[in-house]
């Protein structure tokens, strides 16, 4: 019954809640191991690929049946959104400013993994992704991405944000620069809806996502940080908020 540290099962999760809130949809979560998926995942799936999403009755916005609609792959998942016809889960190809938005982003997850990866600590480049996305948050005079609530960019954007926080402390000591006030503005702003809240997996499923894939252990064993219970890393530090 808890939320497992997949940032991409992470995104969606956060997106289907948007959703919700807007009441285009009733939202049922099942969690499971994919060692050992139930009898309703594996009517879908071999239980490898995930996350994975089934509608079980409704129509679409355009009154088209979607019942018994399955997904196993982004792909699918993606073309699903796309007929709630929501503007807050808008996608790049639909909404000029959520490609914007997630060209801010676009390469953030992708560093952050070589620099997990990488034995000199180099966090330089990753730094930098996240300067632009500072940037774009100063430059959106907006309290999330876009608009002044969650968009599919925030979906996007925040696990990567919170996987930084959690496994990049864990792994290599590596903070968002306090500097960065505008992330961490966002952030604070993230940890007070109740759609990241809800969503966001314990910080020892994070840590225990990167075993093995980074070049350092984890500064807190993986088999200790098993024992953390589900505490999540909602604190932002006091010289963040300063000026803001």
């Amino acid at each position: 019954m808890k939320n497992g540290g997949c940032p991409t099962c992470h995104r969606y999760f956060i997106v289907f809640y948007v959703l919700r809130e807007k009441g285009l949809i009733d939202l049922v979560v099942t969690t499971f191991l994919p060692e050992n998926p139930p009898k309703e995942v594996l009517e879908i799936s071999n239980g490898k690929h995930y996350p994975l999403v089934k509608v079980h009755k409704g129509v679409d916005q355009n009154g088209l049946d979607m019942t018994g609609i399955e997904c196993d792959t982004v792909d699918e998942i993606e073309k699903l959104l796309e007929r709630f016809e929501c503007d807050d889960t808008a996608s790049s190809k639909e909404s000029k400013a959520e490609a914007v938005a997630e060209k801010s982003f676009e390469d953030l997850y992708k560093k952050f993994m070589v620099f997990l990866k990488d034995p000199k600590n180099n966090s330089a480049p990753l730094i930098r992704c996240l300067e632009k996305v500072d940037a774009h948050l100063r430059d959106n005079n907006h309290t999330f991405m876009i608009k002044d609530c969650l968009t599919r960019a925030d979906c996007y954007l925040l696990p990567s944000l919170q996987h930084i926080r959690v496994a990049g402390k864990a792994y290599k000591e590596f903070e968002i620069p306090t500097e960065l006030r505008y992330i961490w503005h966002y952030l604070q702003c993230a940890y007070e809806t109740d759609a990241f809240r809800e969503s966001c997996p314990a910080d020892r499923e994070i840590i225990t996502l990167y075993d093995g894939k980074a070049s350092s252990r984890a500064k807190l064993p993986v088999r200790r940080s098993q024992l953390m219970g589900e505490s999540r890393t909602f604190s932002i530090p006091v010289e963040a908020t300063n000026g803001n």
